[in-house]
């Protein structure tokens, strides 16, 4: 027989035992109290504490696109980063981390990443899981992340980072709009540089970065209504290198093409063409018809080193 005592709130408090002799009843009761019991054991553990008390591992790099489920980056941003954990416990663990925390490389010349999503993870005694996080970079002149480099689980952001991280992870924006409102915190990017092609992203990301810098969004649209057309004049006409010209000493290799704003080649117009000795110049159309509408970048990369590069926006 279980006997449970009942509390009854209202104007007289009383207490009452109700006992079960009922068989399947007491089955039930039991399965109900155990299931409680495993709950209350799981409790969630933040993750740079559970690494820290080795109760898991943790190995964490930038992504390998080439693996990362169609299901995400539909939007055509894909998660930056990666990681394994391993349960070394034999108990179940349940694991969280919050956005706004920094994600720093092993090896010096890369960017530190802004974790803007919540980490949530339940692992099995002795198990192992991989996941894909989104993150950005905070340090524009920098490299980003490759998946043969690894990363360690710093502190939580200062406090405009991680404004604009929880601010991120609440709206879900899984956009390069997003990376675009990080650098304007970190590497002061001009706030109407935030775009997207989703006008109400871009007005939410925007109003959210000036708000952090302690700016107006209005007197920043009005400033940037008035340039615009300077901005536009200055694009189109002769004030644009349209012709690259450039001397090679001795020989090396060149290529040129459209990137897009993720860094990509779109377009290549040069190949690895390997020139001599002498002066050469590159020909090329800063506004072609295909990309209209569209942000990119042309650049010129000599022996593996970008010689020049031009940013555009139709």
């Amino acid at each position: 027989m279980i006997s449970i005592l009942l509390f009854q709130h209202n104007r007289k408090k009383d207490i009452r035992v109700i006992s079960i002799t009922n068989p399947p009843a007491m089955r039930s009761i039991i399965l109900l109290c155990a299931f409680i019991l495993f709950a209350w054991r799981l409790s969630s553990t933040n993750l740079k504490e559970a690494i820290a008390s080795k109760l898991v591992t943790v190995e964490m790099t930038g992504s390998n696109y080439d693996s990362i489920p169609p299901s995400m980056g539909a939007d055509g941003f894909k998660p930056k980063m990666q990681m394994t954990v391993s349960n070394l416990s034999d108990h179940p663990v349940a694991l969280d981390l919050d956005p706004g925390y920094m994600l720093e490389a092993d090896e010096p010349g890369y960017q530190a990443m802004l974790l803007t999503q919540s980490v949530d993870i339940k692992l099995n005694p002795r198990e192992k899981k991989k996941d894909f996080l989104y993150a950005m970079c905070t340090e524009l002149t920098k490299s980003g992340p490759g998946s043969s480099l690894h990363y360690q689980v710093a502190g939580k952001a200062k406090p405009a980072l991680l404004q604009m991280a929880l601010f991120i992870a609440s709206k879900k924006f899984l956009v390069h709009a997003a990376q675009e409102a990080v650098w304007s915190i970190s590497d002061d990017l001009p706030v109407m540089s935030i775009t997207d092609k989703n006008h109400a992203v871009t007005d939410a990301l925007q109003k959210e970065a000036a708000s952090i810098k302690g700016l107006h969004i209005d007197e920043l649209k009005r400033e940037y209504d008035k340039r615009k057309s300077t901005i536009l004049a200055e694009f189109n006409t002769n004030r644009v290198d349209r012709n690259i010209p450039f001397v090679v000493e001795d020989s090396a290799v060149v290529s040129a093409g459209y990137y897009n704003q993720s860094g990509q080649l779109m377009w290549p117009v040069y190949t690895n063409v390997l020139l001599r000795a002498g002066k050469h110049s590159i020909r090329y159309n800063p506004f072609p018809v295909a990309y209209t509408g569209q942000r990119y970048t042309f650049k010129v990369i000599k022996d593996g080193a970008v010689y020049k590069e031009y940013n555009f926006r139709q």
